[in-house]
């Protein structure tokens, strides 16, 4: 039997059940998708691993004509995303510098002094004061923003069509296409802007343009596809899981006390609510390039594999104890950023954002609670899921 994905309970704090059924006695079933293609999804840690580093199984097919499809939006050609070694090695080669560990490290204390200045303006709005909206969303945006030389000003036209191009809801579907258009334009003319500076490179973008004028073989397309996806990427996923921690940490209060006792848990915690969190209620999808055998089924060549890291991270062939949240986990192998090729290339500056969201939250407030019980709060139904909103009472 095929079974529509995003399943019908999904969207909410815990995860559907049927995570759980098809783990153990499904890990690899036919599911149709909410583009109507139906694929294969697998849910065990080692297959979902498999899925995302075996080179049998492609990214760049997914963009290919008649390739299956997971959300609305179609998938954007010649990007970090949509290729395969060595041009996806290539691409990524250009950017390794700037999102290296060391190199990153370098905008801690500056994320810090940011994540201070945004729980100021939360302790202004006062009890009632929406934390997505005044602290999880302006940090990564900002962040970004900054890294890229995208103006912050023009913040509310970006998360407008990310949030559209990320949707997972049918009544939203005609106006799916044509934010994904605006967000290609918008940085099309960015990128046409900085073609004219001369200077010194000031931001990512100025590096990549230069890369560019210097005969490294990146395209206008690729230039404006690494816009797109470092933008959209760079903040939507970070903010949701600052909202996500929060909230996880508050609807467990005797975490949150854990952590006031004790700021040197917070690597760890991230870690674990990392683990605990779901980022998506789908998968990464891939297209196999030959038949693969995965637990005992026949994957067709030309067929399509969504791997859910969500599922993976509950596999207690892994985790002890996976339902739970314990912020001193060890040896925390979770893949909430991937795994082989396509691992996150911005894990360490998502790390930093957490970290210091985190610790900016627990010394300022460290009496906050949830303002309404976490099962009242509203989510979100896009791709990348988490929280419409977060009320606090600050305590």
């Amino acid at each position: 039997m095929t079974i529509d994905i995003p399943f019908a309970d999904a969207f909410q704090f815990d995860p559907s059940p049927t995570w759980t059924r098809l783990r153990e006695e499904e890990p690899i079933a036919r599911v149709r998708t909410l583009a109507g293609a139906e694929v294969w999804l697998v849910t065990r840690y080692a297959d979902v691993r498999m899925v995302l580093a075996d080179p049998r199984f492609s990214r760049a097919a997914v963009v290919k004509d008649g390739a299956p499809r997971v959300a609305l939006a179609k998938p954007l050609p010649s990007s970090l995303t949509t290729t395969d070694p060595p041009e996806h090695t290539r691409l990524r080669r250009l950017v390794s510098g700037t999102f290296a560990h060391r190199g990153i490290e370098r905008t801690r204390p500056w994320v810090a002094d940011l994540a201070k200045t945004l729980a100021d303006d939360v302790a202004s709005a006062g009890d009632g004061a929406d934390l997505r909206q005044l602290f999880a969303l302006p940090l990564p945006i900002a962040v970004i923003c900054h890294l890229l030389g995208v103006p912050y000003a023009d913040r509310e036209r970006f998360r407008e069509w990310t949030e559209l191009g990320y949707s997972m809801s049918m009544a939203e579907r005609d106006r799916v296409d044509e934010a994904m258009v605006s967000m290609q334009a918008y940085i099309g003319a960015l990128v046409a802007e900085k073609m004219t500076y001369a200077g010194e490179p000031r931001d990512l973008l100025d590096e990549l343009v230069r890369a560019r004028e210097e005969g490294d073989r990146l395209s206008e397309e690729e230039l404006i596809a690494f816009g797109v996806n470092l933008l959209v990427a760079g903040h939507e996923t970070s903010a949701n899981q600052i909202a996500s921690c929060v909230a996880t940490l508050l609807r467990f209060r005797h975490l949150w006390e854990q952590l006031v006792a004790d700021h040197e848990l917070v690597p760890s915690a991230v870690e674990e609510l990392l683990r605990y969190n779901r980022f998506s209620e789908v998968g990464q999808l891939r297209v196999a390039l030959e038949d693969v055998e995965v637990e005992g089924v026949v994957v067709r060549a030309g067929e399509g594999v969504m791997a859910a890291l969500n599922s993976a991270n509950r596999d207690p062939r892994v985790f002890d104890d996976p339902d739970a949240v314990v912020l001193t986990r060890p040896q925390n192998q979770h893949l909430s950023f991937g795994a082989g090729p396509h691992f996150c290339l911005g894990a360490q500056l998502a790390r930093i954002e957490l970290q210091e969201a985190l610790l900016a939250l627990l010394r300022r407030f460290p009496d906050i609670r949830l303002a309404k019980p976490a099962e009242e709060l509203e989510w979100r139904r896009v791709l990348v899921s988490g929280l419409a909103e977060l009320p606090v009472v600050l305590g």
